[in-house]
């Protein structure tokens, strides 16, 4: 907080093994309230890159435009939602991978590849999403919050964190006052996740792909 956003230094702090990486661990080893904490820092962005290619870009861009910034990755292989010859990432610019009316998917860090695959998914049976890569928390994107909230009238945000705080919350103070709509919070309630591999904890908090399909169709048929 001193050392590093208030005196404004060219530091990078990299969190590595975010979210449930370490599922298989336990509680003890999961990280889920990190956003939530270093977001209120004034001076600290934070980040969350989806896939390597991101990743590589956003150093990049950090080596042109140095800040003090936490960067979010996780431990485990992920599959890719950009090319190398194709990642963008602009600092506080969500990506959109999708558009649609039907509602938007918001995600962020691991959890937009499972957006953009819901995406598809529900392409296919007629239902179509805008989807969102909101790759950096801090500075947020309101712009492009504020847009989907009026052009698609429903929110549906997609962290591997606690659903206090993070991505959602983040998302949710833009909504409340600049245009109201109803939103989801997909994330890890107010609880001790049990121990698990990644892929299983993400079924279990419907973080995966076929469960957003499930929670987005239940959503607009009701």
């Amino acid at each position: 907080k001193v050392d590093v956003a208030y005196s404004g230094f060219n530091v990078a702090i990299l969190g590595v093994s975010g979210g449930v990486s370490y599922g298989a661990l336990g509680a003890t080893h999961h990280s889920l309230h990190d956003l939530a904490v270093l977001r209120t820092f004034p001076g600290l962005s934070v980040v969350l890159p989806c896939d390597i290619h991101q990743t590589r870009q956003l150093v990049s861009c950090l080596l042109e435009h140095p800040r003090p910034v936490y960067i979010r990755v996780g431990r485990n292989a992920v599959p890719d939602v950009y090319t190398a010859d194709k990642a963008p990432f602009t600092p506080g610019i969500a990506n959109c991978l999708m558009d649609g009316d039907a509602l938007t998917l918001i995600g962020t860090g691991e959890t937009v590849w499972h957006c953009l695959e819901a995406g598809k998914q529900l392409a296919a049976m007629g239902v179509r999403v805008r989807v969102l890569d909101m790759h950096t928390i801090k500075p947020l994107d309101e712009e492009a919050i504020i847009r989907a909230a009026r052009e698609t009238g429903r929110l549906l945000t997609v962290e591997e964190h606690s659903v206090f705080g993070g991505l959602g919350a983040a998302v949710a103070e833009v909504v409340v006052q600049q245009a109201p709509v109803p939103m989801k919070l997909v994330g890890i309630p107010d609880e001790n996740a049990p121990a698990g591999s990644s892929p299983q904890l993400f079924r279990h908090y419907g973080l995966d792909a076929d469960s957003l399909v499930q929670t987005v169709l239940n959503w607009i048929n009701h």
